[in-house]
This record gives structure tokens, C-alpha cells and sequence, in this order.
């Protein structure tokens, strides 16, 4: 049969049934070498509806190939968990955007308070967008355990809770501080090796902030600052406050035994 017989007995389209062909999915049984006319056989409508069904499932055209070569059973449960995630997915941005277009969004308590003048020691760290965020944290955890145990050796033990700071350079790209806060700066010329190390000061002043737990019900946008900073930005803008993001402190929340349970984000309003 033609490939136009072929399509509407399969339901697949011309355009399909001709990608399928260059993928060596569906091969016609022949080819006219003058006119380039596909023919297709009989016994060719089983496979063809299977990968129809597969497609139809939106299983890729190259797990496809593997459910069609026999591994039908473990492309299918690959492709149910991958939707699954998805889904989970899906569900939790509809949470979040009816939260957040309903106004039951959490309400965030911005306080203020006086910061004491405090040394720091950081780990500079470029910014990588095609870095995942699992990825991401683990290098942040990295230079975070590195820090600590070189400022331990060096008799500078971290005094309080680590915190962050993202910072723009002047070449557009950012980079992200891991800050220990310390007693005392240490030496001049201390370094770290494998890593660039910045030190600094955080200047006595008055400050807003805000802070979450990590069980805290959010309604979180993938990509998109947590709402608690975005109340607390808001209030720093009523304040008149001469927003620079490079001064907000992310700050990690400790309990006794010290593992993370909350953020603190703080702001300079002068």
C-alpha cells in the first residue's frame, strides 16, 4: 500500500510516517528509485500503531525505538515516573499560583534590629546558570566545610551562623560570597588554597529582616526569590532605603545540634 493508505489506516501523518522513516523507526518495505514513492505492507500496521500509541503517550521518538527493540517494560516505567515528576511538579506551581493570585499567601513579618559591627572571611564563588541547583548547593556546602575547618586550624573559629551574598562584578557575570562570621580578620595574606577568598565587614547600623523555616508553608515560584524577600524589599522601598542587593545577607538558621532549619535574610537601611 501507498504511504497515503498507510496514514489513514494508522492514524499517522504523512510528515510523521517520512520522520519515522530517516529515524529508522518505520522503514517502508520499498522505495520506487525513480519516483521516491513509499510503500508500506500489512504486516507494518502492527508496529506502526504501536509507535503511534507510544508517541501518543509522548514517549520520545528515542525511548520509542528501545520500547519497539523489546524493552518495552522499562521504557514504560521511565517514562511513568518521568510524568510523575512532572505532575508533582505541575501540582505544587498551581498550589503556588492559586495562593498567590487568591492573596492567602503567608503574611511575613519584617522586623528591625541594630547589627553589630562583625568580620567576615568568604568564599567567592562564580555563578553558573546551567548548574542545577543540587549541583549548586553541594559546591556552596563544599566551600562552606573548607572555610570552617581552615579558619578552626587557624585558630579563627566561626563565631555565629554562616550566611550568603550574591554580588554583581563588572563583567555582568555574579558570584556568590559563602560567609563564616568571624571574631577577628585574619592574617594579611591568608589564603585558602583551591579557592578565592574575600574578607570584609559588616558595619554597625540599623537593619530590616525577615525569616522562614524550611517546613514553613510557601508558595514558591521556580526561579523567583522567596517571598519573604519580596516583602522585605517592599518595606526597605517604603523605608526610602537605597536598595542594594549585594548588602542582603542570607543567613542559615541552626538548631542545637546544628543542622539548618530556617533562612534569616537581612537588608542595611542605613
Amino acid at each position: 500500500m501507498n504511504i497515503g493508505q498507510f496514514a489513514q489506516l494508522t492514524g499517522l501523518s504523512l510528515k510523521a510516517l517520512r520522520l519515522y522513516d530517516e529515524q529508522g523507526l518505520l522503514r517502508p518495505a520499498a522505495v520506487d528509485p525513480w519516483s521516491r514513492y513509499r510503500r508500506y505492507t500489512a504486516r507494518q500496521l502492527t508496529t506502526a500503531v504501536r509507535l503511534k500509541a507510544l508517541r501518543a503517550a509522548d514517549v520520545p521518538l528515542a525511548e520509542a525505538g528501545r520500547a519497539l527493540e523489546g524493552q518495552s517494560a522499562a521504557v514504560l516505567a521511565e517514562h511513568r515516573e518521568r510524568l510523575a515528576t512532572e505532575r508533582a511538579r505541575q501540582d505544587a506551581a498551581l498550589e503556588a499560583a492559586e495562593a498567590l493570585l487568591s492573596g492567602d499567601e503567608q503574611r511575613w513579618r519584617v522586623e528591625e534590629r541594630q547589627a553589630h559591627q562583625q568580620h567576615w572571611v568568604a568564599v567567592v564563588l562564580p555563578v553558573d546558570d546551567d548548574e542545577d541547583d543540587e549541583a549548586g548547593t553541594e559546591r556552596a556546602n563544599s566551600a562552606y566545610t573548607a572555610l570552617w575547618s581552615a579558619l578552626e586550624a587557624e585558630g579563627n573559629r566561626p563565631v555565629g551562623g554562616f550566611w550568603s551574598s550574591l554580588r554583581a562584578r563588572t563583567d555582568g557575570e555574579v558570584e556568590l560570597l559563602c560567609c563564616w562570621p568571624v571574631a577577628g580578620p585574619p592574617p594579611t595574606g591568608w589564603t585558602l588554597p583551591g579557592w578565592a577568598v574575600q574578607t570584609g565587614l559588616v558595619p554597625e547600623g540599623r537593619e530590616l529582616v525577615v525569616r522562614w523555616r524550611h517546613d514553613d508553608p510557601v508558595p514558591a515560584v521556580d526561579g523567583a526569590v522567596h517571598p519573604a524577600v519580596l516583602a522585605l524589599l517592599a518595606e526597605a522601598e517604603r523605608r526610602g532605603t537605597d536598595l542594594d542587593l549585594a548588602q542582603l545577607r542570607q543567613i542559615g538558621l541552626l538548631d542545637e545540634s546544628g543542622d539548618s532549619v530556617g533562612v534569616e535574610v537581612s537588608v542595611a537601611v542605613g
